[in-house]
């Protein structure tokens, strides 16, 4: 509209020039002798106050000047505005390989903790608001097709596109069974009803018999997809799509066990895996604890213990504060310890298939909230969300992951729930984005201050091992945690925010073994870690 508004006003002012210089002609005098060349320059007559005998100066024809070119207008592109919402509109098309449309894709884009998306149309037009210029992660996903997954750069034009192209995948159809020719899903639910379900996963190589451990309940591995059946039926437990047509392998998994596998051949349709219930079962593992409290160490009987990868019910402990949880799924898994009027114990456990975890004594001391305010530059009260980790039950390398959280109040005070006496890791982040972190001993002496700054960042990079899970530790100048992120296979890479400044950091492999240590420097500029 506006580019038309111009155009129209361009066209009106050339109009009204025209008539200007143009619209009255130019003609011959009326004095003019019959048949007077009108090309020719008459005389004009002298002034009154000029005599007679003077000449008239001649009049010399002016050369014609050239003529100049029209001023031409144009568009001018819309740039990117940080304080409009849209921010860079992405658009275009997704189409098969063969030109068709491919309607209903998922078309992803993150960026750190951002992330947008939109879907495709029946004509394959998809849509995306809400980026800004820099580097994001492109992922396209649809029914049938291999995913697409790129990085792409954004300039500062408010509006871009871009045409994205997909390749159908290869369908191998799933069965599990039992030996007898039952669903073998619903057997396994029966005999292990928290284990969780079995995942297939494909790929052109051999699978390695043993797998990083992993946090989730399956190990994203391969260039397989696997779209899995919920509620299976007679054995036909889902689809496995490939990236490239057989031969390759499939293989499924307890979460990172790999209980079976197989060569899918050229040309094969249907993979079937038998399963022995009561073998599966013995992969599971379990943990005993006994929990006392702290000041008196007298067993706490009223205590409950979780070790699971989420919630759920807790395991109350007998009355000598003993308590055993049996049917663990092997991998990485959440454990919290809680009891009336007393600090929680909350960490990261791991446990392998069809081992017995002792935890020993688990003293609990009392309920000690964490108190403290979040300002923002200027030291004014500000709103964020606060995470935390009680480095005191942070025993093995893993990542500060919590499913605790708090909130600031319009003051921008906060107080931590289910904390105890030692030292915590705290973490706040601003609704704008900024940070703030520290390692404080609680109780302190005052409330905490965290102040809000705009975060530095550093890339992590791993290997491509699937046997291996690294996590890396970032500690403050007097070597305490402040922060730790693990990456599993599924996550070559990583981006981490800490306030500007210099840290250390340590880097371990899934087995607790120190693979590498070193400084780095938070600034404007990112830095980059990779490990080796």
């Amino acid at each position: 509209m506006r580019l038309c508004a111009f155009v129209i006003v361009g066209v009106a002012i050339v109009v009204l020039l025209a008539v200007a210089l143009f619209g009255s002609g130019v003609s011959a005098p009326k004095d003019a002798a019959p048949g007077a060349d009108p090309g020719r320059a008459v005389p004009v007559p002298a002034p009154a106050d000029v005599p007679a005998s003077a000449e008239p100066a001649p009049v010399v024809p002016s050369a014609p000047s050239p003529a100049e070119p029209s001023p031409t207008r144009t568009a001018v592109a819309a740039r990117w505005n940080p304080d409009d919402p849209v921010g860079v509109l992405l658009t275009g098309s997704v189409r098969w390989n063969d030109g068709r449309a491919a309607a209903e894709a998922s078309v992803g884009l993150r960026r750190g903790k951002d992330f947008r998306s939109g879907s495709s149309s029946k004509d394959g037009s998809y849509a995306v608001v809400g980026l800004a210029p820099g580097e994001w992660s492109l992922t396209v996903r649809a029914d049938g097709a291999v995913d697409r997954e790129e990085t792409v750069t954004f300039d500062d034009l408010a509006e871009q596109r871009r045409d994205l192209v997909l390749d159908p995948s290869f369908a191998v159809k799933v069965r599990i069974v039992t030996a007898d020719g039952q669903d073998g899903t619903r057997a396994l639910r029966v005999a292990a009803p928290f284990l969780g379900d079995l995942y297939v996963v494909g790929r052109r190589e051999r699978f390695p018999e043993r797998l990083a451990p992993t946090d989730y309940g399956a190990v994203f591995l391969g260039d397989a997809k696997w779209d899995r059946v919920m509620n299976p039926v007679d054995g036909a437990a889902g689809t496995l799509f490939f990236a490239e047509p057989p031969p390759a392998h499939a293989a499924l998994l307890l979460r990172h066990v790999v209980v079976d596998q197989q060569l899918v051949q050229p040309r094969q349709a249907e993979v079937e895996f038998v399963v022995d219930p009561e073998a599966v079962k013995k992969l599971c593992g379990r943990a005993t604890v006994r929990v006392l409290d702290e000041a008196t160490g007298a067993p706490l009987a009223d205590a409950s213990v979780m070790l699971g990868k989420g919630g759920g019910l807790g395991t109350p402990v007998g009355a000598d504060g003993h308590a055993t949880i049996e049917g663990l799924s092997p991998g990485y898994l959440r454990s919290s310890i809680t009891a009336k009027d007393h600090e929680n114990f909350y960490t990261t456990l791991f446990v392998d298939a069809g081992q017995t975890l002792d935890l020993g004594e688990v003293r609990l001391g009392a309920s000690l909230p964490l108190r403290g305010v979040v300002l923002d530059a200027d030291g004014k009260p500000a709103a964020a969300s606060l995470s935390w980790t009680e480095l005191k039950w942070h025993r093995t390398s893993r990542s500060f992951a919590s499913n605790r959280s708090a909130r600031t109040e319009a003051d921008g005070t906060f107080s931590l729930w289910g904390t105890g006496r030692g030292l915590i890791a705290v973490r706040a982040r601003g609704q704008d984005g900024k940070i703030a972190m520290g390692v404080f001993e609680n109780p302190p002496p005052q409330p905490i201050e965290l102040r809000l700054v705009p975060g530095a960042e550093c890339t992590v990079s791993r290997p491509p091992d699937p046997t291996k899970a690294y996590t890396v530790t970032f500690y403050d100048a007097r070597r305490r945690g402040l922060t730790a992120v693990t990456l599993e296979p599924r996550s070559p890479k990583t981006t981490v925010s800490l306030p500007p400044g210099d840290y250390t950091f340590e880097v371990h492999d899934e087995r607790e073994r120190l693979v590498q240590s070193g400084s780095l420097q938070f600034g404007p500029t990112p830095c980059a870690l990779e490990i080796r």
